[in-house]
């Protein structure tokens, strides 16, 4: 049973230490994209106002980047800067820049003529004039820029958690994939009160600078408040955020999804068990080109993936049935020096599934039997599947299906879709938890559309040859997990709402070659 939120106090208590590391994360990113979209505004938005041909260049521009979703910046970004701190405060960097750029041309703006002339008439250089006069005049209409942009930026600070950069959205994304409300609420009660706490501060300082003593203090004095301020933050926070993994360190991670945090709990377990290294785990990473773009940068050393996926999505080849596994070993080694380890013992394949209520009245037991039904039933597909090859494009194809309508969904809601009835038939996995839950029937794929999709561990070659152990630590539980036992595990973390560190913690101590 999920944690509910009326024990969200004891849950909270008992998470208060990840709370507080967590919020830390948040406030550094937030503080240092605040910083640099500061010094980049700031010193532009002087610019146009003196370049007049340059205001309306930039000004549109900035208007037209706010509408530009967060996620598809971040999924920019990451090949080109990897994943973590630098393409997150690139991003949070970029959707701060505009309203401090627009709060401080509309502040320059209205600094009185007569202001500007008595300080020409005083004998003031262009430097002086902006730095004692104007921006002095122009700091309360800047603050509340910089106020707007601060609560924007806590929101749009919980996407770091889709590549690694911490935070409170790792709670969010985590409550989402695992149906729990309590860690959803742990994300988003925090974040929602940080906006409000740093709204308030920025709104206090608002009014203080419409205070006649204090609008008359200079501008130096004001800068160097804020400035000392705000790199005092930077500081503290940079010391937690740059702190590198120590020496003997693994980093473990996983895609965002049950299967994958409760597989990365087992690996982690028993290499912290069985060897005197350190794990850092870094779960919830998102798709796998993300993951697999981490390791190839080298911020990940290992994490379990799938040979379907492997060789449909990131080798990129045409589908076929024969020898997958060696094909994807030796393609990752000659590729991306990276080893596949011996598989799990089971195979996650996609499927689709229907209630047991359609099935029963219409007789739809395989694939081949919905093909006559699926231009009146509504499908609700991950994003990936309705791209993938081997998915929704080739069941077109291998079945001729062509559904009423294509629901896309997050994967972590795919069940709700079918839930609430808005969808009939829906992509999912065959280790599923929630097939059982919802009483499901898993369609047979009769005409053996679907390529393999065995689970193993992936590492990269540098840190197996560096630490050999790690591949006898894992030795028990490879090819000794089976699929009834993987569907187990998810349901207890899906449908009983455990965490994935205890069920791995339960299945491990239980397990009979271990």
């Amino acid at each position: 049973m999920d944690v509910m939120t009326t024990d969200f106090f004891p849950f909270l208590l008992h998470h208060a230490f990840e709370l507080q590391q967590k919020t830390f994360e948040h406030i550094y990113l937030v503080s240092c994209s605040l910083f640099f979209a500061s010094l980049i505004a700031i010193p532009l938005g002087v610019t146009i106002t003196r370049l007049t041909y340059l205001r309306n260049i930039f000004l549109n521009i900035g208007g037209v980047t706010q509408t530009l979703p967060s996620l598809a910046m971040l999924g920019f970004l990451v090949p080109l800067f990897g994943l973590g701190f630098v393409p997150t405060i690139i991003t949070l960097t970029f959707y701060a820049t505009y309203p401090i750029l627009r709060s401080t041309y509309t502040g320059l703006e209205n600094v009185p003529p007569e202001c500007r002339e008595a300080a020409e008439v005083l004998g003031f250089t262009t430097i002086q004039k902006i730095w004692f006069v104007e921006l002095p005049l122009a700091l309360p209409v800047i603050i509340s820029g910089l106020r707007v942009a601060t609560a924007s930026t806590i929101g749009i600070a919980t996407v770091a958690a889709f590549i690694g950069a911490g935070g409170l959205g790792d709670f969010i994304t985590q409550g989402l994939s695992l149906n729990n409300s309590s860690l959803i609420l742990l994300g988003a009660i925090p974040t929602a009160l940080l906006a409000l706490g740093f709204d308030f501060g920025i709104s206090q300082l608002e009014k203080l600078l419409h205070h006649r003593k204090l609008r008359s203090l200079k501008m130096s004095r004001l800068t160097k408040i804020f400035a000392i301020g705000l790199f005092l933050v930077v500081t503290a926070f940079s010391i937690f955020s740059f702190s590198t993994p120590s020496k003997n360190t693994v980093v473990v991670a996983s895609k965002n999804f049950t299967e994958q945090y409760i597989l990365g709990e087992i690996m982690a377990q028993l290499i912290e068990e069985k060897t005197d290294l350190n794990v850092q785990r870094a779960f919830n990473m998102g798709s796998t080109d993300i993951v697999h773009q981490a390791m190839l940068k080298g911020k990940v050393d290992m994490y379990p993936e799938y040979t379907g996926t492997a060789y449909l999505t990131v080798l990129n080849e045409e589908p076929t049935y024969d020898n997958i596994f060696d094909k994807v070993k030796t393609a990752y080694e000659d590729k991306f020096q990276v080893t596949w380890l011996k598989p799990f013992g089971y195979a996650n394949a996609p499927t689709l599934a229907i209630t047991k209520k359609l099935s029963d009245i219409h007789k739809i037991h395989t694939l081949s039997d919905l093909e006559p039904y699926a231009k009146n039933l509504v499908i609700s597909s991950t994003p990936e599947a309705l791209k993938r090859p081997d998915q929704l494009p080739g069941l077109k194809k291998a079945y001729n299906l062509e559904f009423k309508k294509v629901m896309q969904v997050d994967p972590n809601l795919i069940f709700s879709a079918i839930e609430h009835e808005s969808a009939n038939v829906i992509v999912a996995s065959a280790t599923d938890g929630k097939l059982k839950k919802h009483d499901l029937v898993t369609l047979k794929d009769d005409k053996h559309h679907y390529i393999s999709y065995e689970a193993a561990p992936v590492i990269r070659q540098t840190v197996l040859k560096k630490y050999p152990e790690i591949e006898q630590a894992l030795r028990p539980v490879l090819g000794s997990i089976s699929n009834e036992q993987m569907i187990n595990l998810n349901y207890q973390v899906d449908v009983e709402g455990r965490s994935p560190a205890d069920v791995a913690q339960e299945f491990l101590k239980n397990f009979p070659s271990r």
